[in-house]
């Protein structure tokens, strides 16, 4: 037989369109696959970001609050009594010498040693992280420095020097006139917060600014060199004592809170340092995606050829089928892969067309059986009416006449929903819709309330059978909020001037404006598509099927909470 020229090399075969559609898809998915990972590492680098800003924030917080914290125990060690008091005075007030006497003294007289220098001391035992402390007092003009190197500290005269330290300021009250004395100040160690804010972030792109309740810098903080956005801080602090934050935001991502204790601190990460991050991560994505590409369209190439190979083997074979040579068979060991699995079915097909017959109706048969064990599985209604209402009486007979309620008021329902009436009175309607509500007040008590009104002349009113109940339904899908104990619907039915209305209300979860007026517009419309307000659609064509044109649904929103709907036709009695 003469052999053919291989389908791939002839531009008009479908295989050769297949090949240039299916390359020019692949190519496109990666470029897409490769933009979309671009974007998604973009937008999750902004996330880590925002959540490295707020980590940032909270970490310097809780090192505040601490900080905070443990000065104001040290101030209470300080001022507690007057006794302190006096001692801090005594101290500003006399030499060393005359104070260490005057410690002595009252120790032998009262029975405590109250020795400044050695209150101090023992501070910076009980906690590490302290550098410094100044004690200032209003009436003497020298004050008290204690440093890490001097912990006994020492009288100096003139104003203390707090700038950019890292100082936590008290005022010192007497506990007894509570005037104010002084300021107690505790300079601590900024290397807890800076070692955290080191280890948040790998965009190399963060600063942190605290600021004390007076606007003094208390912490900078900054991984990159940002001049511009650190002397745009320091000035509007200066002037205004409010941080620039509007335009801080257009280049960098930033947190800011203010603290209980008026301390205001804020974290920004450049995004420009994030994009860079990004575009060296894109970089090395563009790259491989090049390559794949070209990996892709060569190896395209060579397995399309053999595939047109085993193409045209199969072809061959299905042409000598289709003359009529059923005996012809294909030569499994010339194709591969799925090719191999499509001439093992050709060969196999005709000998296994009548076992896949005789297998189909196996299974028929089968499945007529199934259908016919579930028909005769069936409860009769009447069996399940019995044995509600033995139920029912032998839960009077035990004296649990609520559970006896509950029974009979499900019967009613169920003989209500199997009922295959068509129409139904308007008081029977509501009644079925007074049991349905019980049950749930039953299933949630002391969360529900409801409350059902009909004027007498309404009470033989007939209409399609679940006309209300729907619209109930809905409230306890949608609406109702389990978590409260004020739930509560009312259903009013009042004959107005020849109309009939009935109005759904309840203080439920409510509805948006956007889908109110969606829903208002599908009313109004002869063919209603509210896809998501199936219950709404059903009641509204079935009424308007029945009462004619006079018949109207409004939905409202309630002043509250919840919705309100207005259900109103003519009086077709009048």
């Amino acid at each position: 037989m003469r052999k053919r020229k291989p389908s791939f090399f002839n531009e008009k075969t479908l295989l050769n369109r297949l090949l240039k559609n299916y390359a020019l898809i692949l190519v496109s998915l990666i470029l897409v696959g490769m933009f979309s990972i671009g974007m998604n590492t973009y937008w999750q680098s902004m996330g880590r970001g925002k959540v490295t800003a707020q980590e940032a924030v909270d970490t310097i917080s809780r090192s505040i609050n601490d900080k905070n914290l443990q000065g104001k125990t040290m101030l209470n060690e300080l001022k507690e009594n007057q006794e302190k008091i006096n001692s801090l005075n005594r101290y500003m007030d006399t030499p060393i010498s005359d104070y260490l006497t005057y410690s002595y003294d009252q120790q032998l007289e009262t029975g405590n040693y109250l020795f400044l220098p050695g209150q101090v001391k023992n501070f910076y035992t009980m906690y590490d992280n302290i550098e410094s402390i100044i004690i200032v007092l209003n009436n003497y003009n020298d004050y008290y420095l204690s440093t890490a190197q001097d912990k006994s500290g020492k009288k100096i005269n003139g104003t203390p020097r707090l700038n950019n330290k890292f100082y936590l300021a008290y005022p010192i009250t007497n506990p007894v006139t509570l005037e104010v004395l002084g300021s107690f100040y505790v300079e601590f160690s900024q290397k807890d917060i800076l070692d955290s804010l080191t280890h948040l972030t790998t965009f190399d792109g963060l600063s942190a600014y605290v600021f004390s309740s007076t606007g003094n810098p208390l912490l900078t903080y900054t991984e990159k060199n940002n001049t511009l956005d650190q002397q745009l801080i320091q000035q509007k602090m200066k002037e205004t004592s409010v941080l620039p934050l509007q335009k801080l935001m257009e280049n960098n991502i930033l947190e800011h809170i203010q603290t209980a204790s008026e301390f205001e601190i804020l974290v920004t990460i450049s995004k420009e340092k994030i994009l860079t991050h990004v575009l060296f991560e894109l970089r090395i994505l563009m790259l491989g995606g090049l390559v794949l590409i070209l990996i892709l369209l060569y190896l395209l190439y060579r397995t399309f050829t053999k595939y047109s190979q085993q193409v045209d083997i199969i072809m061959g074979a299905m042409a000598l089928v289709s003359e009529g040579d059923l005996n012809t068979r294909i030569n499994e060991q010339e194709t591969q892969f799925e090719l191999k699995e499509l001439s093992k079915g050709i060969n196999t097909m005709l000998d296994n067309i009548e076992q896949y017959i005789s297998d189909i109706y196996k299974l028929e048969i089968k499945q007529q059986d199934a259908h016919m064990r579930a028909l005769q599985s069936q409860i009769s209604p009447h069996f399940l009416y019995n044995t509600l209402e033995y139920i029912r009486m032998y839960a009077l007979s035990e004296g649990s006449e609520e559970l006896a309620d509950v029974v009979y008021a499900f019967s009613t329902l169920l003989r209500n929903n199997t009922d295959q009436a068509k129409t139904t009175t308007l008081e029977k309607e509501l009644s079925f819709c007074e049991k349905y509500v019980y049950l749930y007040q039953m299933r949630y008590p002391d969360r529900i309330a409801y409350h059902f009104e009909i004027d007498e002349a309404l009470k033989d009113l007939v209409l399609p059978k679940f006309s209300v109940q729907p619209l109930i339904e809905n409230y306890f899908v949608h609406g109702i909020d389990f978590s409260r104990n004020d739930n509560a619907i009312s259903v009013k039915a009042r004959l107005v001037d020849g109309q009939v209305k009935v109005l759904i209300r309840d203080n439920g979860k409510g509805i948006s404006l956007q889908k109110l007026a969606l829903i208002k517009s599908k009313l109004k419309s002869e063919q209603i598509e509210l896809h998501d307000s199936i219950g709404l659609q059903n009641v509204n064509e079935r009424l308007r099927a029945y009462f004619g044109p006079s018949f109207l649904m409004t939905i409202t929103p309630n002043e509250t909470k919840g919705i309100a709907i207005m259900l109103s036709f003519n009086d077709p009695l009048s």
